[in-house]
């Protein structure tokens, strides 16, 4: 009697894994309609490749007197410190010129903004980053879009656009 429950078992953990195997599959099949379309995603991460510029949208909880960009690279290091406008939100599209006047290699890149009020106090931006989907892949069963030089997690997906 024990091994026929435990054959059961096996089973239904066979008739599961067959289940979310094809959930996956549908899934893929779904997120494959975002290939060519500009997503949006809560992330300060955006991709920089080839001609796609690499492009963010910000929203601060007031007007800041004062904004400061650097663009750091995925090691962490600050390549570029562009200006922005002084202004509760905004977007800023990255063309991948750096402090030197070189163009920076294809690849992940982070915004950080530093914002103030007029009487010095800091504002917390809140970071989107924008792209072309070019593919999307599955990753130890969570879905990824594929931006050209980065990949973002599509559980943070915000926003499509045609």
């Amino acid at each position: 009697m024990q091994y026929s429950q435990v054959e059961q078992s096996i089973q239904q953990t066979g008739v599961l894994r067959n289940m979310l195997d094809k959930m996956s599959g549908d899934d893929l099949t779904s997120a494959g309609q975002l290939i060519g379309r500009t997503a949006e995603f809560d992330s300060s991460v955006s991709s920089l490749s080839g001609q796609n510029q690499a492009e963010w949208r910000w929203t601060l909880p007031a007007k800041p007197a004062t904004v400061d960009a650097e663009i750091l690279d995925s090691a962490g290091k600050v390549v570029a410190r562009p200006t922005v406008t002084a202004a509760a939100s905004g977007t800023f599209r990255w063309t991948g010129q750096l402090d030197s006047g070189a163009r920076a290699p294809d690849g992940a890149y982070v915004l950080k903004l530093t914002a103030k009020t007029a009487d010095g106090t800091t504002l917390q931006p809140t970071l989107t980053s924008l792209g072309k989907v070019q593919e999307v892949v599955s990753r130890e069963g969570e879905l990824w879009a594929g931006l050209g030089a980065a990949a973002l997690p599509l559980a943070k997906l915000t926003r499509i656009a045609a």
